[in-house]
């Protein structure tokens, strides 16, 4: 089990590489009922001027967070563009404003999925992963040798 997971894992973030799409796992319900928690979502990398009211993007704040949220107003901003978001479940916009350039617009959610790749993603995760990798190889790659005193059956 642990091992297809972590094949799937691997084939889906080469995919995800190869096609430009970042998934994102939600740990809360600010975009439900569209996106829940434990959902994963799946974003791809596009111009801001490209963004319109309704749409929802990925975006980082001044902390560094990533924010996932409706897109309620678009202003352009010198070379960028200034963009109002609002969660779901919140009757106002957020207080900050994200001025970018690019964003990360979400296409499309998978119910619950998020909470797999959230407990895949993890460190320990991974070293284990590593770990059994490792071990898979050596059993595969390595010649074996014959163990003295070791008889073959005749047929």
């Amino acid at each position: 089990m642990g091992a297809a997971l972590g094949v799937v894992c691997l084939l889906a973030a080469g995919l995800g590489a190869a096609l430009g799409v970042t998934p994102i796992a939600f740990r809360s319900d600010s975009m439900a009922p569209a996106i829940s928690s434990g959902d994963l979502a799946l974003a791809r990398s596009v111009s801001a001027g490209d963004i319109g009211n309704g749409d929802i993007v990925s975006v980082s704040d001044r902390q560094g967070s990533r924010v996932t949220h409706r897109v309620v107003q678009v202003e352009p901003y010198g070379s960028s563009i200034r963009l109002t978001l609002q969660a779901d479940d919140s009757a106002a916009p957020d207080a900050e404003t994200y001025d970018v350039t690019s964003v990360e617009r979400v296409f499309v959610s998978v119910p619950l999925l998020g909470y797999v790749f959230g407990a895949a993603g993890g460190l320990v995760v991974i070293g284990i992963g590593g770990v059994f990798v490792a071990c898979l190889a050596i059993v595969v790659f390595v010649p074996r040798r014959k163990i003295a005193g070791t008889r073959r059956a005749v047929d």
